[in-house]
């Protein structure tokens, strides 16, 4: 195990470049920290977050908070001592998977098409994720960075940058306000109404950090807006795409549950009675799927649009809640 000798290292003060514009702080104190002291727990990152220990400009931080060109950042006093055997083994039976997953790849980034079930980084119990698989597997090291994240549960489309200039104009049109696009295939229960294309709910997180948290919609919480439409009907559950205009926490699965129409699958918002009565042999995973990408390369600035169909194992699913062939064809076939 690792340990953290606060009494043996000095604060360090470091100044934000423009590289790092737009980061946020807690993959910010990661590379950073990474960087000087070997690998650092996200855990550990969160902990100095939450007791104020971090400072941006001599004010506290969330682990969301942005930094900026210019601004200084006050970080504690860490020492890492690593385990003997802290060298990091992932299966053969996960690195011979990666060409299969790799979408598209070019000098400054790489899209991948993420199974279901692989959480985008290790921690919290977690031996590995998505980033600590392709960094072994391309042999690019702590270069390639996420450029966003996706649910351990969900499947499909994910950005990893190359290098650093690819990754501030990645996360920059990712934003809110940016011009890159993300557009989600899932299956709900019941008979989503036509005239419901909209849903905005604020949503706020509770329960703390870590795979306990969950996310409701509160009055108190952070603007949220998903557009939704349909795209085929079975008797008591419809195929949809949504499309985020924010990018929160488990946006889509906690406003598809909100308006009555949870996720099947979903273990966390949704119902365990309606994925029974599903017939299925077993509870189905997660049915929801980051099925297109729209955007502009780093480098060159060229339109880019990649998709990708649902796991095979949907077509059970389907089958199973009566979709017609029909229906099959406007899940797996190529979209416009």
């Amino acid at each position: 195990m690792n340990t953290y000798d606060a009494a043996a290292a000095r604060v360090r003060r470091v100044t934000v470049t423009s590289p790092y514009d737009g980061q946020r702080i807690d993959n910010f104190l990661l590379r950073e920290l990474g960087a000087t002291q070997g690998t650092v727990p996200r855990t550990l990152i969160y902990r100095i977050l939450r007791t104020g220990e971090v400072r941006i400009n001599s004010q506290r931080a969330k682990p969301t908070t942005r930094v900026r060109t210019g601004d200084e950042i006050r970080i504690p006093p860490i020492k890492i001592q690593a385990a003997p055997s802290s060298t990091l083994e992932i299966p053969e039976s996960w690195l011979s998977r990666v060409p299969e997953m790799i979408v598209y790849e070019d000098e400054s980034l790489l899209v991948i098409d993420k199974p279901a079930g692989l959480a985008v980084h290790g921690g919290s119990g977690i031996a590995f994720g998505l980033i600590e698989l392709l960094r072994t597997a391309t042999q690019q090291g702590e270069e390639l960075e996420l450029a966003h994240r996706l649910d351990r549960e969900t499947s499909g489309l994910i950005l990893l940058a190359k290098t650093r200039t690819a990754l501030h104009a990645l996360q920059t049109q990712l934003r809110p306000e940016g011009q890159a696009e993300k557009r989600y295939d899932l299956i709900v229960h019941g008979r989503w109404p036509a005239a419901l294309q909209r849903v905005e709910a604020p949503l706020e997180k509770w329960q703390g950090d870590g795979a306990a948290h969950r996310v409701q919609v509160t009055a108190s919480g952070k603007s949220a807006v998903t557009h939704f439409s349909c795209r085929a009907q079975a008797p008591q559950t419809s195929l949809m795409q949504a499309q985020l205009h924010t990018g929160r926490t488990h946006q889509i699965r906690v406003h598809a549950a909100h308006v009555g129409h949870p996720i099947v699958g979903d273990e966390k918002y949704g119902q365990r009675a309606l994925d029974k009565a599903l017939g299925l042999p077993e509870r189905p995973p997660l049915m929801l799927h980051a099925a297109q990408l729209t955007l502009h390369h780093p480098r060159t600035n060229q339109a880019m649009r990649f998709s990708a169909p649902p796991p095979a194992s949907w077509r059970a699913v389907l089958t199973a809640a009566g979709f017609s062939s029909a229906g099959l064809r406007a899940l797996f076939s190529p979209q416009a």
